[in-house]
């Protein structure tokens, strides 16, 4: 199996744009090989934090705690706690204790997947018929897919939509470095009379392809973000991907509660939803972790606040 989009150089180079350092290891348990990608990330003073997005791979089987363990010699003695998110569908499991569950999780708990092995036709039978309609009537209304758009135009659309929907907005040089990272990168773009009216940035690697960042305005009659989602499938299946993730969908009432809106949305496209653990810490130095955990819950109420403010009428 390939890497996860998490798990893959792509990730490193982005992270390392943004104050976070790669680590890689190759982890061998009893004969099951696989490569393992931790990012670092000095915060005040001496302490640095170490976290491990969506690792390790989903099919090998192994004993975390170890693994911790293990890893605490090669990272230094300056790191206070490793921080986990498990990928979809993993085999292994977070026991609590030793590692204790984040407040709320880094990346999305919940998600929906779609296989691709079968092509971009065999995907297309399964689309659900609000997807069908919402793609009829954007060819009717003569919506152009393509990869041309400019960065301001992209950037101001997605902020018009943070603002609308209440998602934290990143910076505009953030984004740049997004789009601008090279292969395994794609923006496409929804034109309409000549208007840009919505976008997506896609992620890719030999194994999945994973949508990371959408904006779109508000139009009646049309949904330019089904022709988008639609032509990164095909896109994915064109590369070889074996799986479309579409990250992140969620319930009113949970920690994701802000993504519930996107569920009808996501789910029209016929993948499979998937639930995983939530975001586990395991203390290195639990005075500094008690610390930094207090301080982060902090911050994660002034970022609620602002979103509510945001969505408030």
């Amino acid at each position: 199996m390939g890497n996860a989009v998490m798990q893959s150089p792509l990730w490193a180079l982005l992270k390392g744009q943004h104050h976070w350092q790669a680590h890689a290891f190759t982890i061998d348990t009893g004969g099951q090989v696989s490569d393992l990608l931790v990012l670092t990330r000095p915060l005040a003073g001496r302490w640095t934090l170490a976290y491990i997005p969506h690792g390790p791979a989903a099919e090998h089987s192994m004993d975390l705690s170890l693994l911790a363990g293990g890893l605490a010699s090669h990272l230094g003695r300056d790191v206070f706690a490793l921080r986990i998110d498990l990928p979809p569908k993993s085999v292994n499991t977070l026991p609590s204790p030793p590692f204790i569950p984040c407040r709320s999780s880094i990346q999305p708990e919940a998600t929906v997947r779609i296989d691709l092995s079968g092509g971009y036709e065999a995907v297309r039978t399964h689309y659900r018929s609000r997807a069908k309609r919402a793609l009829k009537a954007n060819a009717a209304a003569s919506l152009v897919i393509d990869q041309e758009c400019s960065f301001d135009d992209f950037y101001a659309l997605y902020s018009e939509t943070g603002k609308r929907e209440g998602f934290l907005i990143r910076s505009k040089e953030y984004m740049q470095s997004v789009v601008e990272a090279g292969d395994g990168v794609h923006m496409l773009c929804a034109h309409l009379d000549g208007k840009l009216v919505a976008a997506l940035v896609l992620l890719l690697t030999d194994y999945e392809a994973l949508y990371l960042y959408g904006a779109s305005a508000r139009l009646e009659k049309i949904s330019p973000s089904y022709s988008l989602q639609d032509r990164a499938i095909q896109i994915a299946c064109e590369k070889g991907c074996a799986v479309y993730d579409l990250h992140g969908v969620g319930e009113a009432g949970t920690k994701s509660g802000h993504l519930a809106s996107l569920e009808l949305f996501k789910r029209s496209f016929g993948g499979e939803r998937i639930t995983r653990p939530t975001t586990a810490d395991w203390p290195y130095r639990k005075g500094v972790w008690r610390l930094y955990r207090a301080a982060e819950w902090v911050r994660q109420r002034q970022v609620e606040i602002r979103r509510e403010k945001r969505r408030s009428p």
